[in-house]
């Protein structure tokens, strides 16, 4: 009986190196592709930048020169451009007045109850 409760032993532990080396080789696995991914990324990203797809991608620089050429935020759209600067006005939005806490409070609401007895109050 003793030798039988020592080979079960010894099996449970092999099965448990067993079972860490295969996560260790699926971490190595997942950490590889990874890294392929991401240097791939970064050739691709490289050879476009030398090979000028960016201009091209631009129009060959013609929507620059079309907003005036000095304006990288209109020219994305975020800013409005220098046509559309003097064009008619948007109209204003309706402001809203500054809240005013209810004069028939007396006392302040943002503490517990429970709370102000303990400190005295």
């Amino acid at each position: 009986m003793p030798r039988r409760r020592e080979l079960r032993a010894h099996r449970e532990e092999l099965q448990r190196v067993q079972v860490g080396l295969v996560g260790l080789a699926g971490v190595l696995l997942v950490v590889t592709l990874a890294n392929i991914v991401i240097q791939t990324a970064r050739t691709e990203s490289a050879s476009d930048i030398a090979a000028g797809t960016l201009d091209s991608l631009n129009g060959g620089g013609q929507l620059a020169n079309a907003s005036g050429g000095n304006e990288p935020l209109a020219d994305l759209g975020v800013t409005p451009t220098t046509e559309q600067v003097g064009a008619e006005p948007a109209p204003a939005l309706p402001s809203v007045p500054d809240l005013e806490p209810d004069p028939r409070l007396s006392k302040p609401m943002d503490r517990d109850p429970q709370n102000r007895q303990q400190d005295g109050q």
